[in-house]
């Protein structure tokens, strides 16, 4: 019984979290400012509350690392260069949490793989921030220090996978590269080739990065022994 209330409660949450991203998608498109304010800080929280329930484990890493991105999310609501910095300043403490995470949740690196699997989207980074270094202003810092933490969750990510293709490393891979592909389109828009029609991508791109790394933190605790988890 405690179950099935508890799959029914995961199914409600989903529907609730994909619902709140259509409407954000339908946002964008209109280009309705009042619609963005009030359902986009909505959305990491209506993931956290999902993670609350479906998880025994509850890792605080997670949930710090959520409300970085909460926080990153509404500062990007803003077009001013300050909020930007503030954005990209709490996505970092994002990223570095979810690789803290990702190393407490996987049974190990395979350090070869790893230094291979990164020249790539290391390479991807330098272009972009050289493409972008004009317009970065006080941003340039902070914006090289992401390149770097996504590189290496990138590397740790694709190593992983193409190692041991699994259910847990294939949604750890499919949010990674989803995460790339959202921050060189971030980076294209806000400092190189503003283009509205980015938007109602990257919100969708937004809300499947977070969901598939939440399918990762979730598959890994049901492999992972539970004393081994930072529990809330």
């Amino acid at each position: 019984m405690a179950e099935l209330i508890s799959n029914t409660a995961s199914k409600t949450l989903t529907t609730i979290y994909f619902g709140l991203t259509l409407i954000l998608i339908i946002a964008e498109i209109l280009r309705n400012t009042t619609m963005l304010l009030i359902f986009k800080p909505l959305l990491i929280p209506a993931l956290m509350v999902l993670y609350f329930v479906t998880s025994e484990a509850r890792n605080r890493y997670y949930f710090f690392a959520l409300f970085f991105g909460l926080c990153s999310n509404i500062f990007f609501l803003s077009t001013t260069q300050q909020f930007l910095l503030y954005g990209i300043v709490a996505f970092m403490f994002y990223r570095i949490l979810t690789i803290i995470l990702v190393l407490k949740l996987i049974r190990k690196i395979p350090l070869l793989p790893f230094a291979i699997a990164c020249i790539p989207f290391t390479f991807i980074f330098s272009c972009l921030i050289n493409l972008t270094m004009n317009s970065l202003s006080t941003s340039f810092y902070p914006a090289i220090a992401n390149g770097i933490l996504i590189s290496i969750l990138s590397g740790i990510a694709l190593s992983n996978y193409m190692l041991d293709d699994n259910r847990t490393n294939s949604w750890l891979a499919i949010s990674t590269l989803l995460a790339v592909v959202l921050v060189y389109l971030f980076m294209i828009q806000k400092y190189y080739f503003p283009n509205e029609v980015f938007q109602p991508i990257s919100a969708l791109i937004f809300a499947c990065t977070h969901y598939a790394f939440y399918k990762f933190v979730i598959s890994s605790e049901k492999d992972k022994p539970e004393e081994t988890i930072t529990q809330l």
